[in-house]
């Protein structure tokens, strides 16, 4: 049984493929088109996992979309209608627009069935969530948590799942949403809301909370896990970002809002930790909730809030949950497979199987490809048998590596496989990372790879994060040793790399290890400011050719910029 989950119409579109029960493969449109965040019905992702599988559509049993369109239809339109005397261009414009989306969505995704056979499926957006997550974890029964923008009116959701059934406990609906509550302030301090979210995070950590009391009266907590935002504070439910997504109001307290680009101001940094405070504040209070509620030990995350990182230490840390998982596409990314798993497991009554360990369901590119890649741009490449002490070597002698191996990651951290790796023993290489490849602002950190079985040497976490998506303080005598992934907080948002799940990235952090004495790399993302990251061979050389990067490794092919020279 073949089944096709579909995500992102709206922004993020992805595809995966599920062959009885296991993931074959699993994409975002984004990497195929190089539009970032791009829209619509995802083609060239679809493309990709039917060719993994070696079907066509005709063969798929089930289709799954991530949202319901009608029964947004049902919940968006009155409510816009409602607030027509708040503005009532903008209501009847939201009523349209949101009634035609969704519309010509459900008319582009019945074009999917080639079969009369294949079944289409229509699924509730926050369940899709907590589907990508619960089933997919390796827990049989799990308290769900999402925070999310909003779905087809829900913005956070309660759930309990168990077996392969779930639960819903309880949804706080949109406007009130946590999801858009950062991203309006994300907005108001200069950056681009829906995207930029992860730079607020780490410019919070460069302030101080003063203005806590002030969010604390505009995110208001109430009994039983709920909580209200102040909306005489907000647009983002009435007006676009054309207009902003703050009140004047929220302007006569915070102060003027900073332009794109601008300078940015002590006052800036203060609203953004206090910004993450209440939003962690908040997340706990919820998780609260939920544990007295499920008397569950473990608790699963998803929705487009649960990528932040410094929230979710803090919940595997101070909330009552015991184990927490989020699989690595928490956004709606992940709702292909919170779609695919849904109809297989809850609707088909499927017993689960798959556990998702690795995030490397992305595309493959084998050694002869990237060979001929390479000679068809005509370059001077060699060829190195034992790759791995090659790529620790270069680390160790302060070389800024591309590395490009394996399948591609599923969702938006870079896991090893379409990653850029430098020293973090060295202090500028934070530095020299921002400026001269990722071109991008000098506060932002970056991420260490350590070796799963060494993490809790340099960590102070008791859990793994194999996702690169738990923020926990750097072991106060290490963070001398690892300073260029060391945030200024003493924090770092690590990612545990086991043995088992990708070997020959483990090898290359091992072997670093053996040269420089700590088990530890630094890790980004292979791509520049702006940019999805790359997919292709082609992709690689051209992101080589325009950054900083000293050497390009490709499979067992090694590109060097001073045999270029």
């Amino acid at each position: 049984m073949y089944i096709l989950g579909l995500a992102g119409y709206f922004h993020d579109a992805a595809a995966c493929l599920v062959h009885d029960g296991e993931l074959i493969a699993a994409a975002e449109e984004e990497r195929f088109t190089r539009v970032k965040h791009q829209i619509g019905i995802p083609h060239k992702a679809i493309s990709y996992c039917l060719g993994e599988a070696g079907i066509t559509l005709d063969q798929v049993d089930h289709i799954g979309f991530y949202m319901n369109p009608w029964l947004a239809i049902r919940k968006r339109v009155p409510f816009r209608l409602l607030n027509l005397s708040k503005g009532f261009l903008s209501s009847v414009g939201y009523a349209a627009v949101d009634a035609n989306r969704l519309l010509l969505c459900q008319f582009e995704c019945q074009k999917l069935r080639k079969s009369p056979r294949t079944q289409l499926h229509f699924l509730e957006h926050h369940l899709t969530h907590a589907a990508s997550s619960f089933l997919v974890s390796p827990f049989d029964e799990a308290a769900i948590l999402n925070v999310d923008m909003v779905g087809e009116r829900a913005a956070t959701f309660l759930g309990l799942g168990q077996g392969n059934q779930i639960r819903r406990i309880k949804e706080i609906d949109y406007p009130h949403s946590l999801g858009m509550f950062y991203a309006s302030v994300t907005h108001y301090l200069g950056f681009r809301a829906g995207d930029d979210e992860f730079k607020v995070m780490g410019l919070a950590s460069y302030g101080k909370p003063l203005y806590a009391d002030a969010f604390r009266q505009i995110v208001r907590l109430k009994d039983n896990g709920e909580y209200r935002l102040d909306l005489s504070y907000f647009n983002h439910h009435l007006t676009g970002p054309y207009q902003g997504y703050v009140t004047p109001r929220f302007i006569e307290t915070f102060g003027p809002p900073r332009q794109k680009e601008g300078e940015i101001e002590e006052r800036h940094q203060d609203v953004a930790a206090s910004l993450q405070l209440i939003l962690e504040e908040t997340a706990l209070h919820i998780c609260r909730y939920l544990y007295e509620v499920t008397k569950q030990k473990r608790l699963c995350l998803a929705g487009g809030g649960t990528l932040n990182s410094v929230m979710n230490g803090h919940l595997a840390v101070d909330s009552p949950f015991e184990e927490v998982y989020i699989q690595p596409a928490a956004g709606d990314v992940g709702t292909a497979i919170g779609s695919a798993y849904y109809i297989y497991n809850t609707i088909l009554g499927q017993p689960r199987n798959f556990v998702m360990r690795h995030a490397y369901y992305g595309p493959e590119y084998s050694n002869e490809q990237i060979k001929a890649e390479l000679d068809l741009c005509k370059l001077n490449y060699e060829y190195v048998a034992d790759i791995a002490p090659y790529c620790a070597q270069r680390l160790a002698e302060g070389q800024l590596v591309g590395w490009y191996q394996g399948r591609m990651e599923w969702g938006p951290r870079a896991l090893g496989n379409r990653s850029i790796l430098a020293n973090p023993t060295r202090a500028d290489m934070q530095d020299i990372v921002n400026r001269w490849v990722k071109f991008r602002e000098d506060f932002r950190p970056f991420a260490p790879s350590v070796l799963a079985e060494k993490a809790q040497e340099y960590f102070a976490a008791h859990y793994s994060s194999p996702f690169m998506l738990f923020v926990c303080p750097v072991k106060e005598e290490k963070r001398k040793v690892i300073p260029a992934v060391t945030h200024i907080d003493g924090t770092a948002r690590f990612h545990t790399v086991d043995r088992d799940t990708n070997p020959l990235y483990w090898d290359v952090i091992n072997e670093f290890g053996k040269i420089n004495g700590a088990p530890v790399v630094l890790n980004t993302s292979f791509n520049v400011r702006g940019e999805p990251i790359i997919c292709t061979p082609k992709e690689a050389i051209r992101c080589f050719f325009s950054t900083g990067l000293d050497v390009l490794i490709m499979g067992n092919y090694v590109l060097r910029k001073d045999s270029h020279s």
